[in-house]
């Protein structure tokens, strides 16, 4: 039975226990650049975390990605692919690097969610207009 057919408890390390509710679960059927074994994520909003959402590994709660809106970023954010589509979501994962105190987001893998199937997935761009690593603040 697939985890998303019922609702969950888990535990995150930034969030503590939370409830996860079937509708916010999405199955990446390839995982996720690095992490390809895991498949099983959620989707979380939290009100002090806005505008960021997070996405949240099921097998693995302590794994968890930044997710922004591209267009927060770049109004003309153009991934090629049909985002035009009301069931589809994209999101890019936001980097912190302690290093350099710099925050960076993936502009060339966006994620891709299907409110719909509830499947999600994330795509490598071929254009060379998008980086994996757009700036959006220094310190």
């Amino acid at each position: 039975m697939s985890l998303r057919q019922k609702e969950r408890v888990i535990f995150t390390p930034h969030f503590g226990e939370i409830t996860v509710g079937k509708e916010y679960i999405f199955i990446f059927p390839e995982g996720i650049l690095g992490f390809e074994d895991l498949r099983e994520f959620v989707l979380i909003s939290e009100e002090e975390s806005a505008p960021f959402k997070w996405l949240i590994s099921l097998e693995q709660p302590e794994i968890g990605f930044p997710l922004l809106s591209p267009w927060l970023l770049d109004l003309e954010y153009n991934p090629g692919k049909s985002h035009d589509k009301e069931e589809l979501v994209l999101f890019v994962i936001i980097t912190l690097e302690d290093e350099n105190h710099q925050m960076t987001a993936n502009m060339k893998a966006p994620i891709i969610l299907n409110s719909k199937s509830q499947d999600g997935q994330q795509v490598i761009l071929t254009t060379d207009k998008y980086s994996t690593n757009h700036i959006i603040s220094k310190k």
